[in-house]
Parts: structure tokens; C-alpha cells; sequence
């Protein structure tokens, strides 16, 4: 066999046995202390300190997403032209509802990010006070969203409309708020 074929089928060989070596062996524990430790320490050393660092990042930064991400969802029925009859009314009262379960959902974030939690526990406590103004607008209303006018359900369902529609701007601005200060501090981290 002439030697460059010789060097081609050597080093066609190498990786492959490189790849049945690994995959054949991947989920067993080596035997060897030597093989071991030269296993281990490379990952000792340089893993913790990479995948802290970088799972942290990721995980701020995640969680800043999941923020940003729940403004667009509490933002998106409020978004065009508004037919306020009673199934929309619901509809507003639900998706302002969603703020404190998805916090709940998303849970507490790094000790760098409390403030912008605090931030976005105030927004839902907004939000929520919205939901139950609009759960009343809906109460007093027809399936048309109509009222009687001069009747005092009239002036329940304006002054709910009104609390329901302020809550949902003092809550978009709270969270806009937290979306700036997230990051901020994600970009101080750096």
C-alpha cells in the first residue's frame, strides 16, 4: 500500500475511534485515577468560574425578557381600535390578571435584580386593581357593553373604565420603568 494511503486511512481511523471511544464510554464513570483526575480537573477549574459567571448572565438576562416580554403580552389587547362590550371588558380583565402569575411564574430574580422586581410587583399590584375595575365595568354592563344613561350603572362603568384604563398605563410605565433599570444593571454587570 503506497504511504499516502497509508496516511489517509490513519487519519480516517483516528477519528473515528475517537468517536466510538467517546460514545461507547460517554455514560460510564472511568476506573483509572489517572483518567479521572485528567478528566476532572480541566472541568474543575475552568467550568465553575465560566458556567457561574455565564449562567447568571443568562439567567438575568432571561428573566429581563421574561419582563420585557409580559409588558408586550399586557400591552397587545389594549393595542388599535377597542370595541369595550362586555366579553372585551373580560378580556382586559384577564389579561391584566396575567401580570401577577406570570411573576409568580417566573419567579424571584439575582440579588442585583431586586429592584427591578420591586418594580414589577408594584406594576402587577397596578395591573390587578385595573382587572378588578374592568370585572366591575363588565358586571354592570349588557353583552353590547351598553348601560342606561343616567342610571348609577352608567356612572359605575365610566369610573371603572377610567380605573381600569389608568391602571393599565401606570402599570405599562412601571414596567417600562423595570425594563430600563434591568438593564442598566444587566449592562453594569457586563
Amino acid at each position: 500500500m503506497p504511504a499516502s494511503t497509508s496516511r489517509s486511512a490513519a487519519r480516517l481511523a483516528v477519528p473515528i475511534l475517537l468517536v466510538l471511544l467517546v460514545g461507547g464510554y460517554a455514560d460510564q464513570t472511568a476506573t483509572s485515577t489517572a483518567a479521572s483526575t485528567a478528566t476532572t480537573t480541566p472541568t474543575t477549574t475552568v467550568a465553575p468560574t465560566t458556567t457561574t459567571v455565564g449562567s447568571t448572565t443568562l439567567t438575568e438576562g432571561a428573566w429581563v425578557k421574561a419582563v420585557t416580554n409580559l409588558h408586550k403580552q399586557l400591552d397587545k389587547p389594549f393595542t388599535g381600535s377597542i370595541n369595550m362590550t362586555r366579553a372585551k371588558m373580560i378580556e382586559l380583565e384577564n389579561t391584566m390578571r396575567t401580570c401577577s402569575r406570570e411573576l409568580a411564574r417566573i419567579g424571584s430574580p439575582s440579588n442585583r435584580l431586586q429592584p427591578v422586581y420591586v418594580i414589577v410587583k408594584k406594576a402587577c399590584r397596578t395591573y390587578d386593581r385595573g382587572a378588578q375595575c374592568f370585572a366591575t365595568a363588565a358586571r354592570v354592563s349588557d353583552a353590547s357593553g351598553g348601560v342606561v344613561v343616567g342610571t348609577p350603572e352608567e356612572r359605575t362603568q365610566k369610573q371603572a373604565m377610567d380605573c381600569g384604563f389608568a391602571a393599565h398605563g401606570d402599570g405599562g410605565n412601571l414596567l417600562a420603568d423595570a425594563e430600563v433599570k434591568g438593564e442598566e444593571i444587566k449592562a453594569k454587570a457586563g
